[in-house]
């Protein structure tokens, strides 16, 4: 039985050494490079502000300040002096072409979602763009100012 044993024994071994030794030898010679990260630059990226920061960035200045709802949306209250540049309308980018791209325009929408959209698309045409996040409803529930 002992030697039944040894045999299975050195059976194994036999088949784990030829397994092992006929295999090639797969290393590969890695050079020492060094690799860099390059992250893009963004020289103009898009500002968020929350309802008091806007406010204190827009109120009583003179500032390019547009609200991107719809006409009907705006009628029913928007922040004063704001003008309404409909984002849907097809021929929004040419309304903003009358606009400074070296000054901030401060665009802001219901929620935040639209003016984040308009705030991508002047931005990609070299705007400086500040975001009004949480739109007309955050400047609402702060109980801000709202004309009609």
């Amino acid at each position: 039985m002992k030697t039944k044993k040894f045999n299975i024994l050195i059976v194994l071994l036999a088949i784990t050494f030829t397994t092992f030794s006929c295999t090639k030898n797969k290393t590969t010679k890695r050079e020492n490079v060094q690799t860099t990260v390059v992250k893009p630059v963004q020289d103009n990226p898009i500002k968020h502000a929350n309802a008091s920061e806007f406010k204190a960035q827009t109120e009583g200045k003179d500032v390019q300040l547009v609200d991107v709802r719809t006409p009907e949306e705006y009628k029913v209250g928007h922040i004063e002096k704001a003008v309404n540049i409909n984002l849907f309308d097809k021929n929004f980018m040419e309304q903003m072409a009358k606009y400074k791209k070296d000054a901030p325009v401060y665009v802001y929408c219901r929620s935040g979602g639209r003016s984040m959209r308009a705030a991508k698309q002047l931005k990609a045409k070299g705007y400086n763009v500040v975001n009004l996040d949480g739109g007309f409803m955050g400047w609402s529930a702060k109980g801000f100012k709202a004309v009609k």
